[in-house]
């Protein structure tokens, strides 16, 4: 979904620093204080629901697109006050990956990645079997890895992924409803894809027991 530069952007990113941050204006070693990451959090809407839900843990969320990111960071200023447990970062993540300590985190999130459709373009896909590699680094032993995605394609490939590293015990659900769930609410993008009756497929991932 491409989306278009607000004129209220910069104002808004300026006045959220508390919450929004970029790499010039980062701390990296407050990486380690976050349970939880969202690869890829778009305009904000499933980071801000699931923090909510829980208040206990604090969650990372990181978006490369800048016009994305400032739409986060927009709706993500409106609950800060009563929200104080996530971070919206404006970075590609590869800059992210080597400041995150061996198992740290609970839960990892790649919500509706982009595709990367062409043959050339794949190992820049979040399930690509290199970043599954770097998902185990990171995860606690007992922790989760959520793929979700309305692309059918993907989604066939990120099983391969899977199946070729060997190691992780996933399992499968298609078609994925997040109103029937309690754990995964809802993405701005699950709720115009459903909309238009397109099926939604997860995959949940567990780091095989050693």
């Amino acid at each position: 979904m491409r989306l278009r530069h607000r004129k209220w952007s910069n104002d808004v990113l300026l006045d959220n620093k508390d919450i929004a941050r970029n790499l010039e204006d980062f701390s990296p070693e407050s990486i380690a204080t976050f349970d939880n990451l969202e690869i890829g959090s778009g305009c904000g809407g499933f980071l801000l629901e699931v923090c909510k839900l829980h208040p206990e843990e604090k969650y990372l969320g990181v978006e490369i697109n800048r016009n994305a990111f400032a739409i986060a960071v927009k709706k993500a200023s409106e609950v800060k006050e009563e929200r104080k447990n996530f971070l919206l970062l404006n970075a590609p993540i590869e800059r992210i990956f080597p400041l995150i300590q061996d198992h740290q985190l609970n839960n990892i999130y790649l919500n509706f990645s982009d595709p990367w459709p062409k043959k050339r373009q794949m190992h820049r896909r979040l399930s690509y079997p290199t970043r599954l590699k770097e998902y185990l680094r990171i995860l606690k032993e007992d922790g989760t890895l959520y793929f979700r995605t309305d692309n059918a394609s993907l989604f066939e490939d990120t099983i391969e992924y899977f199946k070729e590293v060997d190691l992780y015990d996933f399992t499968i659900i298609e078609p994925f409803y997040s109103e029937k769930v309690d754990y995964l609410p809802p993405t701005e993008y699950e709720t115009k894809f459903r909309e238009k009756g397109v099926d939604i497929h997860l995959l949940i991932a567990k780091p095989k027991k050693k």
